[in-house]
């Protein structure tokens, strides 16, 4: 079989043109992040699921960290396994007591632009920030009313199509009544 010239001049033009073509837009995230505490679970706390949809890192270590004799919740980081320069995609931590003062989290706020949490997250804020690397963290910093327990929730940017903000307030929302509001 012989293609025409001009046939064989088109098929060239719409490979050339497919190849040339910006890539398709990413489509957004929409899947819900379920039970960010469900089993299988990370950290004694976070669920595997939750971590994979928030970050976009199918393989990851997990480090945990309790106090009190192992008892207490104390911090979960995640990092890009395999990667030789791996950086964090999620970094959950509990201080008690809160190594920043109330005058230092209204300045954090101020100097990152941050949003008050929902009225029934209070008081806390979710803000965005570059990290050393350049990357956009989205995060969320929330505290008890005598500012003695802070809770800090960090998503970096990764995972194609997710709202981080979004992310990091509903892990927030989710761990709030587990590790701020009562002693964990």
């Amino acid at each position: 079989m012989r293609i025409q010239p001009s046939v064989g001049f088109g098929l060239a033009v719409l490979v050339l043109a497919a190849a040339c073509s910006s890539p398709s837009p990413v489509l957004p995230d929409t899947r819900a992040l379920g039970d960010v505490t469900a089993a299988p679970q990370e950290c004694g706390l976070i669920s595997a699921n939750a971590i994979k949809i928030a970050t976009g890192l199918d393989h990851y270590a997990a480090y945990g960290t309790k106090r009190d004799m192992g008892r207490r919740f104390a911090s979960c980081s995640v990092r890009e396994e395999g990667v030789s320069d791996s950086s964090l995609g999620l970094i959950i931590e509990v201080f008690e007591p809160s190594p920043i003062s109330q005058e230092g989290l209204e300045n954090t706020k101020r100097s990152a632009r941050g949003t008050d949490l929902p009225a029934e997250l209070r008081p806390g804020f979710v803000a965005r920030r570059k990290n050393a690397k350049d990357k956009t963290v989205a995060f969320v910093y929330g505290w008890t009313s005598d500012y003695k327990r802070l809770l800090m929730i960090n998503i970096i940017e990764n995972a194609p199509g997710r709202d981080s903000v979004a992310d990091a307030t509903e892990f927030f929302r989710q761990l709030k009544p587990l590790l701020l509001d009562r002693a964990t």
